[in-house]
């Protein structure tokens, strides 16, 4: 496992960890301590009233672990942790466990990487997908926002590279479709698919889903209560301290950045649209159960 620096087109930079198995985040530990936090999740002990959170980068991850948070707590208050503290590849296992319970364990893992717990205790699991584009302008920012990347390259000279699979993770075409095939043999757990553009859309409708497949019987008042104060403006009000923002985040950089659906328009060229959709096409399965609204 070593820290790498993977170029964009234009020569810029950016910090990642290659753990032999996957590019991931470094996050703000040692290459040793990120070892260890890696080969462990397999073996993670997972309670058996924890919901687990999967997602592929900049797809929802904060706005969903809130809502199922107030979902489980009973309440429409936003909790003092932010959902690192849970977050597979960034904590041990002990610093995990160190938070109690009810908890959402998250991570951007592929499929393959899962604990094996999950099945076994079969874990409530919500996958949270999003429409690529969006994704896609959404990690640039995040990945220029954030300290740890080092990096500050141009939007014209990151997307191709990103397109093709070349930064942490890999293409998100591959993580949805190993979802697919995981989906297809039988997940071993419960698992509910809930899509950024619908939540954005109906909100209410929604959170009632996540209610129902959590089996929280929430009154009507608490599910509005949800939905208002995980609006995004609400939202967008961060809980890190001015000191955590000034140590991870540049600038006026905020996790929660547009939330909107179609802000892609304001940055593929007509070109970029055109190769994104060309290369999409090659890499989603052709039978993908995945299907995304773009506007």
């Amino acid at each position: 496992m070593s820290l790498i620096r993977i170029p964009d087109e234009g020569g810029d930079t950016m910090v990642a960890l290659d753990t032999g198995d996957i590019i991931g985040p470094m996050f703000a530990k040692s290459a040793e301590q990120m070892k260890d936090v890696f080969d462990n999740i397999p073996n993670f002990s997972c309670r058996d009233d924890d919901v687990m959170l999967c997602t592929f980068p900049k797809t929802g991850t904060n706005w969903v672990f809130e809502v199922i948070m107030m979902l489980m707590r009973g309440l429409a208050d936003r909790i003092d942790r932010s959902k690192v503290t849970t977050m597979l590849e960034f904590m041990t296992h002990d610093e995990v466990n160190s938070v109690p319970s009810p908890r959402v364990i998250n991570t951007h893992y592929h499929p393959r990487f899962l604990p094996k717990d999950m099945a076994t205790k079969k874990i409530k699991t919500v996958l949270c997908v999003r429409n690529p584009k969006d994704t896609a302008v959404s990690y640039y920012n995040h990945m220029t926002g954030i300290r740890f990347y080092d990096y500050s390259g141009k939007w014209e000279n990151w997307i191709r590279p990103f397109i093709h699979g070349k930064y942490e993770l890999g293409t998100y075409s591959a993580y949805l479709n190993e979802w697919q095939e995981v989906i297809e043999a039988g997940t071993g757990f419960p698992l509910h698919v809930i899509y950024f553009e619908d939540l954005k859309k109906d909100p209410a409708s929604e959170v009632d889903k996540l209610a129902n497949f959590l089996g929280i019987d929430a009154c009507t008042d608490l599910k509005t209560q949800i939905v208002d104060v995980c609006g995004f403006e609400k939202m967008a009000k961060d809980k890190f301290s001015e000191e955590t923002k000034k140590a991870f985040l540049k600038g006026a950089f905020t996790f929660f950045r547009k939330g909107q659906v179609g802000d892609w328009k304001n940055w593929f060229t007509v070109a970029q649209n055109e190769y994104f959709d060309a290369e999409w096409k090659k890499q989603i399965r052709g039978d993908t159960m995945f299907t995304f609204t773009n506007d």
